[in-house]
């Protein structure tokens, strides 16, 4: 799945915020998330990570360009039927850090 959003931000300010963003859902999220890893690259514009949720693994990309976000995250086969609503759910939490 590949969800773009586009900010008005400093491409730092975006790195702290999608950074941040990792260790908030985790702590909001604790009984449904586990595991989360991020891995920048050394320019801090590619975040590789993987998480556990509800016991699914899955894992993506998120990329920081000058005036967007774009994420690739792999949503496992069984939670597809749901694909809809992960996708309004991650593209509103994007929005939501960005704005």
């Amino acid at each position: 799945m590949r969800i773009e959003t586009k900010h008005s931000l400093t491409n730092e300010e975006t790195y702290k915020r999608i950074n941040g963003l990792f260790s908030g859902l985790q702590k909001r999220y604790a009984d449904n998330i586990s595991n989360p890893q991020i891995k920048w690259d050394a320019a801090h514009t590619q975040m590789d990570f993987t998480m556990e949720i509800m016991t699914l693994a899955t894992n993506g990309t998120v990329y920081l360009k000058k005036s967007q976000v774009a994420l690739d995250v792999e949503v496992p086969a069984i939670a597809r039927v749901f694909s809809g609503q992960i996708e309004s759910m991650i593209r509103q939490e994007l929005e939501n850090i960005l704005s």
